[in-house]
């Protein structure tokens, strides 16, 4: 009897956690479709691409994005599996969503190995954050009170909401499809042919296409060395989010103790160089309130008794000046 019961809660849960995938996963679709607009100043690779290959992409990566979370799902230990490989499953998404945009879009069927994206730049960015982008999420949808997400967003979050884990979805699908940008920018770029079906008018001649692959390459440069050790120093996570009206930028609160006791030598100086500003900047504050003080002091006190006195006289002047 028992054995019945847990086989029904088992299949009960599984179920449920199917209708929260599909419900998350039918919104973004929505969205994508409606998204194709620049909704913020940040540079993206998918802002390469025509509309339409841009939106290919997108649901692609919704899509594969989708499949791996449920086939997680079907694993005995979906926890321990993504905690042990979610590394190599990330690698092995972008690999399948690589190989079926290039084919629908370009009709190049490539067969990339996973090992080809760890050494791209973008990946490897990406990959120090992989928790926050790929694995939380995952733990999220699998348990609303998931102590990996709970110990990540608590207290402002104590709950994986639906809204929030869309929210996390939404950045994981674009992040997924800057990858994949990213990687044909670099590698299949030199094909006049291949910029010609995917990319906008406007980057088509090789100067234009270089001018916004060094702008890429430099804003990369800078997250990792400057953006990244703030957003770490400061408890923060910058999203992308998929609107009606475009792609826009959010930034949340993360535990990301971690992450900073991690953080290599330079962007570690960075965060170095961040505590003494925000020290000089307090003692410039100090410094200012007491100078403010002195001088309001020296307004009232001073001043304003030798106003007082000359005003004093001018009104002694006057009724003398009417006795007379």
């Amino acid at each position: 009897m028992t054995c019945v019961v847990d086989i029904s809660t088992s299949g009960e849960k599984d179920l449920k956690l199917k209708v929260l995938l599909s419900n998350i996963f039918t919104r973004v679709s929505y969205k994508i479709d409606f998204s194709n607009q620049k909704g913020n100043q940040v540079l993206l690779a998918i802002d390469i691409l025509k509309d339409d290959a841009r939106k290919d992409l997108l649901h692609i990566a919704s899509q594969n994005i989708e499949k791996t979370y449920k086939e997680l799902l079907r694993h005995d230990s979906p926890v321990t599996d993504m905690q042990q490989n979610g590394e190599a499953i990330f690698l092995y998404l972008l690999q399948d969503t690589c190989d079926a945009f290039l084919l629908k879009q370009y009709g190049c069927e490539l067969k990339l190995s996973p090992a080809k994206f760890r050494n791209s730049l973008y990946i490897k960015e990406l990959l120090t954050d992989i928790d926050l982008i790929f694995q939380i999420p995952f733990y999220g949808i699998l348990n609303p009170k998931a102590s990996e997400f709970i110990s990540t967003y608590s207290p402002i979050y104590s709950y994986a909401y639906e809204s929030f884990l869309e929210a996390l979805v939404d950045n994981l699908i674009i992040e997924t499809a800057n990858c994949v940008a990213y990687y044909s920018i670099i590698n299949f770029s030199f094909l006049y042919p291949f910029r010609k079906t995917l990319y906008r008018s406007n980057f088509l001649s090789l100067r234009s296409f270089e001018r916004f692959k060094n702008n890429l390459v430099w804003t990369l440069k800078i997250n990792s060395y400057i953006r990244r050790p703030n957003s770490v120093y400061s408890s923060r996570y910058n999203i992308l989010l998929l609107r009606t009206n475009g792609i826009c930028t959010r930034s949340i609160y993360a535990d990301r103790c971690k992450d900073l006791q991690s953080l290599p030598n330079l962007p570690l100086t960075v965060v170095t160089l961040i505590e003494l500003k925000d020290f000089i900047l307090s003692r410039v504050d100090e410094l200012l309130y007491f100078l403010s003080r002195g001088i309001r002091f020296t307004l009232t006190s001073v001043i304003g008794q030798f106003i007082g006195l000359v005003w004093r006289g001018v009104i002694e002047g006057l009724k003398n000046k009417n006795v007379n």
